[in-house]
This record gives structure tokens, sequence and C-alpha cells, in this order.
């Protein structure tokens, strides 16, 4: 690191993150294509030395189309073994190993870190997808606090930036817009407080947001009908933030928030049946991976045991581990940068959020629920990572499911806590 390293924002734990290599219980040299940046893609054409350069030849091709840009302009075919032909017999980058760590794609040197910019701040984290990632991730307390971090760039420019949200413009007239920072640290002070558990907090966060929208909605109602102009119509967006922020952020309503939630009633077969079918739906249409498959068959082998049980061990999970799926929740907020488009898409992208927390947590009720089975942080960092990296990675599933909710009148933030809870 040099003289003019950029420094980013980055959750504690991503300074003790390295890659394990071929420890790892599923490595990221499986089971998915491999991207090639152009400029990486034009110093392999050049490569002489044997084999590497006869492997390139035949593994490494540029990709046609539309995705034939970017950080997808070539990319590395799975051999049939659905693995990198790179890797050596231990598994280990022949890359990496013949030419070093410079000659590798920005996708296979920087994974599984996510940069965002946001304004002139950088910022990292790393995708749970990651099975080490994900370990640290969960592991204790303080593991999402962030703190400055120097990258391994001699200059901010160099940063391979995944996410970025521009300065706001003075004047910019979406609420989520112009105060997306603001609304990421209040879900952040609601996802952190200890008097909730994280489903908990996920469902007062919805509720804040609900709100949010709510203002947002009510002020475009007013400017459109010429009864409000654009900077009054401003003010009074921001002072219906301000009001969401009083009521939902009071240290009063949070404290007896959780009682609130937990005596809602939760339909359990109805929650059951919309994420089983969701699961079932990406094993039709995508199959998942080995990991992924062998998950769902130890869900269904809890799904016949004692539904009691298995919430009566993630209770006592969570009591013993309270900041797990917090930090998931924590974690999503800075990879994703949610909230950062407008908002139009506030409620579609939180619902996300609450579908991918919601099969989390589905799926660790029903490994808990099986008789003579451990259950505990390592089944906890196993369904996370498994998610991640079917789901968060898979870019159809996700449209698939949300457009299913809306088709049943579900794609609204009152079915949160069926779907949470």
């Amino acid at each position: 690191m040099g003289k003019f390293s950029p420094v980013a924002q980055a959750p504690r734990y991503l300074r003790s993150f390295q890659c394990i290599g071929a420890a790892c219980i599923e490595n990221c040299c499986t089971g998915w294509r491999v991207s090639i940046d152009k400029p990486t893609y034009q110093k392999y054409q050049s490569i002489k030395g044997e084999p590497l350069a006869s492997l390139m030849r035949q593994h490494v091709q540029k990709n046609t189309g539309s995705i034939s840009v970017g950080k997808s302009y070539a990319s590395i075919a799975l051999n049939g073994e659905q693995a990198c032909p790179f890797l050596d017999e231990a598994k280990l980058c022949q890359i990496h190993a013949g030419l070093g760590a410079q000659a590798l794609s920005n996708t296979c040197s920087q994974y599984p870190r996510i940069y965002t910019l946001e304004g002139e701040q950088i910022g990292v984290a790393a995708s749970l997808s990651c099975p080490e990632a994900a370990r640290l991730a969960l592991a204790s307390a303080d593991a999402v606090e962030m703190e400055g971090l120097a990258l391994p760039f001699a200059n901010a420019s160099l940063v391979p930036i995944n996410r970025r949200l521009g300065p706001v413009a003075a004047g910019e007239p979406d609420l989520v817009r112009r105060h997306a920072r603001l609304l990421r640290e209040a879900l952040t002070v609601v996802i952190k407080h200890p008097d909730l558990s994280a489903a908990q907090a996920l469902v007062v966060s919805g509720l804040l947001l609900r709100q949010v929208a709510k203002v947002a909605a009510d002020v475009a109602t007013d400017v459109a009908a010429q009864s409000a102009k654009p900077d009054a119509a401003a003010a009074l967006a921001d002072q219906g933030l301000s009001d969401a922020f009083a009521q939902y952020l009071d240290p009063d309503f949070l404290a007896h928030a959780g009682a609130h939630v937990q005596g809602l009633n939760i339909p359990q077969q109805v929650q059951a049946s919309l994420l089983m079918g969701a699961t079932q739906k990406f094993l039709t249409d995508h199959g998942g991976r080995p990991s992924f498959r062998a998950l769902i068959a130890e869900v269904r082998e809890g799904l016949q045991g004692e539904a009691p049980r298995g919430a009566t061990r993630l209770k006592e999970f969570d009591a013993a581990h309270p900041y797990a799926l917090k930090n998931y929740l924590l974690n999503s907020l800075v990879i994703t940068m949610f909230p950062r488009n407008d908002t139009a898409a506030l409620e579609s992208d939180f619902m996300a959020l609450a579908v991918r927390f919601a099969l989390i947590k589905f799926y660790l009720q029903a490994l808990a629920a099986r008789p003579e089975h451990p259950f505990g942080l390592d089944e906890c960092v196993q369904v996370t990572y498994v998610v991640a990296r079917n789901i968060e990675h898979n870019h159809r599933f996700m449209p698939m499911v949300l457009q299913s909710l809306k088709d049943n009148d579900a794609l609204r933030m009152e079915v949160l806590a069926t779907l949470v809870g």
C-alpha cells in the first residue's frame, strides 16, 4: 500500500479475512462461471509459457452479446466436475502459482469483497456467499462494526467499484435518494437495538420504511395536484421523515416493540407454504448447487420433526448468539447500499432482503428440529453462505419470488411478519 492508497469504511471482520484456499468447504472456484475483465483477457492472450498458454486458449472465452462489457468481457467455463479448469490437483490456482496474484482477474482477486462508492466515500464488505467470510461476520458481536481500512490500490481510481451512489444533487426531489445514508443509519440503529431480535428488528424496520414511503407518496400527490411547490414539498417530506424517526427510533417505543411483534399471530402454515414454495420453485427452475440441494434435504428432514422443538432451539441459539442474524442484516445493508435507488424501489428492495432473511430463518428452524443433530453457530454459517451463494448470486430468483408475492397480493410490508416471524 502506497502513500496515496485509499481508505474505505469496512466491517471489522474484513481486517482479518483471508482466503483459506483448499481448506474451504465450498471454494469460489467451483459451481459458477468465472468472469474475466477486458484487461485481464488481453493479458491472458499474450501468455506464451506452457501449460498455461494452452489452458488459456482452451478455457478463456470472450463473451458475445450484451454481457461482453466491463467485468464480464470474457469468462472461464467450468469443467465436467463444475470446477475451474485452472485448479491443480490440490485445488490451488495455477494462474496464481505461475504468474502471481497480479495476473488474476478482478473477480478472482477481489471476491468476496464488494466495493461501494457513496459520494466520495469508498466502502467495502464481503459477500457472505464465501464460507470463511460468513464465519467471520457471524461469529462475534463486533464483527460488523465499521472502521477505516487501507485498500491495496495505488489510488482511488483503481478500486473496482461494484455499486455506487453519486453525490446528491441540490434540489433532489426523491426523499429516499436525498436521505439514503440517513435512512441506512436509522435502520442500523433499529437492527442493533438490544431489546429486539433480528426478526423483530426487521419488522420494525419495515414499519419505519412503510411510513417513509407514505410520506413520499403524500407529498408527490400534493405536488401533482399543484397544492405544493417543489421547495415546500421537500420541506414537508423532510418533516415527515423527521416525524417517522421520532416515532420509530424513540427509545421507549423500541424497548417495547419486541413484545408487540412477539405477540403477533403468525400463521405458521402460511409461512411454511410461502417459503417452501419459493424453495421448490428455485429447485425446479435452477436446480441449485450441490450444497443447496443437500441443505434442502436436511430441511425436509427437519420439517418431518417436531416444529416446537425447532422453534425452541432456534430461540435458545438466538439468546446465546443475538448478534449472528443481526450481523447478516447489517452486512446486507452495507453491500447492497440499501436504501439507495428511489422511493419507488423502496418496498420491493426491502422485501427482497426480508425474503432472504426469512429463508435463512426458516431453514435454520427446520435444521434445529432434527432429532439427535447438533445445532449452533456452524449451522447458522452454513445456511447463510448457502442461501447467499445460491440465491443472492442468482439474478433471476428474487424477481421471480417478488413477482409471485405480487401476484398473490403479498408484496406488502404488512406481510413481512408472516414471512420472518
